[in-house]
């Protein structure tokens, strides 16, 4: 199985003014899909980033998913929208977005919830922390066992979350996980690019 680099922003260490500029050089690095989380600013505040950045994703042909924010994702027309335990519900998020949007659901480490989002329509579940976690140091744990049995036992694609680096990635390679999502390793890293061209080299492929 074929894995791909996802690249999640982080409202924390870079102001808004620098994302673009990182975003584009994780999409030159390798990325194949992009999620926009920011959890401070309201939907309007946040409207003029998302739409630039929507309009460099699309440059890219990459994919761009808005986390949580289902109205902001449906006004920008973003592809997809990432959801999680307090976030809505997928039905709240496929009826305002259509069934061509991409639909990614937070399990944590529960194979059940995971099954119980594929039957209701999800486009991929993701799991973690894999391994501790800059971003959420606080999050529970999720065993790289738990990947392999969502491998085993899932259809849609499964997303690994969580302390990932290019250094300890191949260990989250060889579950088969069709997803590797990062947000320090890549977006906050000092040079993004070369940190997107690392996980290639580690065994991820470009999009």
């Amino acid at each position: 199985m074929l894995s791909h680099l996802y690249v999640l922003t982080d409202d924390q260490h870079y102001p808004h003014s620098s994302w673009v500029e990182r975003i584009e050089q994780a999409l030159i690095g390798g990325a194949a899909l992009i999620q926009l989380r920011e959890k401070k600013l309201t939907d309007q505040q946040l409207l003029p980033d998302a739409l630039q950045i929507q309009a460099l994703c699309r440059d890219y042909h990459v994919p761009l998913i808005i986390n949580d924010r289902i109205q902001l994702a449906r006004q920008i027309d973003a592809d997809g929208v990432h959801l999680g335990k307090n976030d809505a519900c997928l039905q709240q998020a496929r009826a305002c977005l259509g069934n061509k949007k991409i639909i990614g659901i937070s399990c944590y480490r529960s194979i059940y919830q995971a099954r119980r989002q594929q039957a209701q329509g999800a486009d991929y579940v993701a799991f973690g922390r894999i391994f501790t976690s800059q971003t959420k140091p606080y999050a529970g744990h999720c065993p790289i066992s738990v990947l392999r049995a969502a491998q085993q036992q899932l259809t849609i694609p499964v997303c690994a979350i969580g302390g990932i680096t290019s250094r300890n990635v191949k260990s989250v390679l060889a579950t088969g996980v069709e997803l590797v999502a990062t947000c320090n390793s890549v977006f906050n890293a000092p040079d993004p690019l070369q940190a997107a061209n690392n996980f290639l080299r580690a065994g991820i492929i470009r999009s």
